[in-house]
């Protein structure tokens, strides 16, 4: 049987090598964050590791003060769940297509720290060019959302979200561009103005399935005489709009009554009715 000195002795050598173990089994915080970004990359599939693993995809998971899922923790935004380690993700902005055919944003930022708010720009394609979608900028909070409901079909659209600054510069929030492709075909189309009836301004919409296309936007009477032209002139393929005062080209309102609205793109024509009130 041992004596009380060796059993000591063999005792602190297994306690060492379970520390030293212990210390190998957890990663580091720098390889942490590492991983993080390659499991925010993963494009939403299960991705694994001998260390860490995405579950599934980021955007899939509420977003509030808490959320769980079987490896991923949300709080106060996005987390990525390791082993034994919460690691947040400094700023991630994703879009995804709603069921009304609305895009929505969101992102979360690191730090509001000189953060006055949030504008949302859009592109059709990845290197842009970009404009800005948000009449005014969007409240400084983290995380943050926007909805676009002006998309149109059979198009892929791109976002960058960009803080505000306290002295007005921008600066773009980690993980834009998102993208978000819209299904279907587009076909020229006039939308029944809005508001209609109407007694003061309206705002005529359209989509010009049509690179470069000429496109002309007239009001006419029940006489069938051009009341004003709204449009005349080259636009680009996508979904545009343009405002009617109620009044004709002389600068003067129209009496009250019936007028339609005629768009014309490359020859072809659609036409809607509005009521106009006084």
């Amino acid at each position: 049987m041992p004596d009380k000195a060796t059993a000591h002795r063999a005792w602190g050598a297994c306690a060492c090598l379970v520390c030293v173990l212990a210390v190998l089994a957890v990663p580091t915080r720098a390889s942490a964050i590492q991983r993080a970004a390659e499991s925010v990359n993963s494009g939403g599939a299960g991705a694994t590791s001998a260390s860490y693993r995405a579950h599934d995809s980021i955007a899939q998971h509420a977003i509030g003060p808490l959320g769980e899922g079987a490896s991923l923790r949300i709080h106060d935004g996005f987390w990525l769940g390791l082993p034994g380690i919460n690691v947040p993700v400094e700023g991630i902005v994703y879009a995804v297509l709603a069921d009304d055919g609305r895009v929505v944003l969101r992102w979360t930022v690191g730090s509001l720290a000189d953060v006055t708010g949030f504008n949302v720009y859009r592109a059709t394609d990845e290197n842009g060019p970009y404009a800005r979608v948000n009449s005014e900028p969007l409240p400084p909070s983290s995380p943050g959302s926007f909805e676009d409901a002006t998309v149109w079909p059979e198009t892929t659209f791109w976002y960058e979200v960009r803080a505000v600054l306290g002295d007005g510069a921008e600066e773009v929030v980690t993980g834009s561009p998102a993208s978000v492709t819209i299904a279907g075909m587009l076909a020229m189309r006039l939308y029944p103005p809005r508001p209609n009836p109407s007694a003061g301004p309206m705002t005529v919409r359209f989509d010009v399935p049509d690179q470069s296309a000429h496109v002309r936007v007239d009001v006419y009477n029940v006489r069938g005489q051009r009341v004003t032209t709204l449009l005349d002139g080259i636009l680009d393929r996508g979904r545009h709009e343009r405002a009617w005062s109620g009044w004709d080209d002389a600068g003067r309102p129209v009496a009250v009554g019936v007028y339609f609205v005629r768009l014309e793109v490359n020859g072809r024509t659609d036409d809607e009715k509005v009521l106009v009130l006084r």
